[in-house]
């Protein structure tokens, strides 16, 4: 069974959990899927984020944190909340 074409990570604020969330799958699939996050308000990326995921190799130090309403495009195969907020708002 094929897996899905395109993956969104909410969370609250697109600062800590979706970012790094959307680094490790770009990071595994990145090649096969289109990956994106947002939160359901913005916020600067977390500093303890961007430490952490930069000691694992990734980069978050570029990463531009948006809201739902900044998506072109909101067809995705699966979407995966990571707040209640955030699930709240996908619905």
């Amino acid at each position: 069974m094929p897996g899905p074409h395109s993956v969104l990570f909410a969370c609250t604020s697109n600062a800590v959990r979706s970012p790094m969330a959307e680094a490790y799958l770009k990071h595994l699939h990145g090649k096969q899927i289109y990956v994106d996050s947002v939160g359901v308000k913005s916020a600067e990326t977390d500093g303890f984020a961007i430490a952490v995921m930069d000691e694992l190799g990734f980069d978050l130090k570029k990463h531009k944190a948006k809201t739902f309403d900044d998506l072109e495009d909101t067809s995705f195969d699966l979407i995966i909340t990571l707040s209640p907020e955030a699930h709240h708002k996908a619905l």
